[in-house]
């Protein structure tokens, strides 16, 4: 009896570790995240965002160093497809295209100013109505008084992050004055 117990458990055994290796043998074409541009598969609720979208990145007008290659004045590829849809956007009204830095390298910022222009030309952009300049962006970001209020509030939020009631946490930063 007990010779009958102990191959019924190896087989169970096998058939487990046979199973896991059949299901762990999913082939995939890459191991990383997608790459950036149109899916074959969009999601229903895409298509609210994209004007969402447009609206904040004419608000801002405004490419940053995470636009370029690091170090140098060549575009990144999130650069590049910021740059197509702004240039699609600012081509209708026009603008100015500011980049925003902390760099003081002026031989970099002049050479990332540039790479965007001819990026714009390159494009077949009508660049005679839109500026590229370096320069803060125009979104006015948020309030001190209310970055600091979520600031000191972060530890009270941290049940409502456990899954606990959320009645006594607060909501968010306070009214403006």
């Amino acid at each position: 009896m007990l010779n009958r117990a102990y191959r019924g458990v190896i087989c169970m055994s096998a058939l487990g570790v046979a199973f896991a290796i059949a299901g762990c043998d999913k082939r995939h074409e890459r191991l990383n995240a997608p790459p950036q541009g149109d899916s074959d598969r969009p999601h229903a609720m895409g298509k609210n965002f994209i004007y969402m979208n447009d609206n904040a990145m004419l608000h801002d007008s405004a490419v940053a160093d995470i636009h370029f290659e690091p170090h140098t004045a060549e575009l990144s590829g999130l650069g590049i497809r910021t740059l197509m849809r702004m240039g699609e956007l600012l081509s209708i009204s026009g603008g100015i295209i500011r980049y925003e830095t902390d760099s003081t390298d002026e031989f970099l910022i002049t050479g990332r100013l540039n790479s965007v222009r001819e990026f714009l030309n390159a494009a077949g952009f009508d660049t005679a109505n839109i500026r590229v300049e370096a320069g803060m962006a125009r979104s006015i970001g948020i309030r001190a008084d209310d970055a600091i209020f979520i600031k000191q509030s972060a530890p009270a939020n941290t049940a409502a992050q456990s899954g606990a009631s959320t009645a006594s946490a607060p909501a968010g930063p306070p009214p403006a004055p």
